[in-house]
């Protein structure tokens, strides 16, 4: 009887183990996903946000300011 509540004991601490290590595992993988998300986000905040050219927006008139924005997704939006 000592030897079956032994291999039980045994067999729940390798599942409980196991479980454990896939919860980790799954964890770090979504971490991992959010921090690529967020880079290439932050990637294409900046290289939009050099496209439309910020600084100099009061020099351009409306229109202009409009094509620009247009080109600027147009040429970054399928970047990453």
């Amino acid at each position: 009887m000592n030897k079956v509540k032994t291999a039980i004991f045994t067999m729940s601490l390798i599942l409980f183990s196991l479980i454990g290590i896939k919860k980790l595992i799954y964890m770090y993988q979504t971490k991992d996903l959010k921090n690529k998300e967020e880079l290439i986000l932050n990637e294409s905040i900046r290289v939009l946000s050099e496209c439309f050219d910020l600084e100099n927006k009061n020099k351009r008139t409306l229109n202009e300011s409009i094509v620009l924005i247009e080109y600027c997704l147009e040429e970054y939006r399928y970047k990453n």
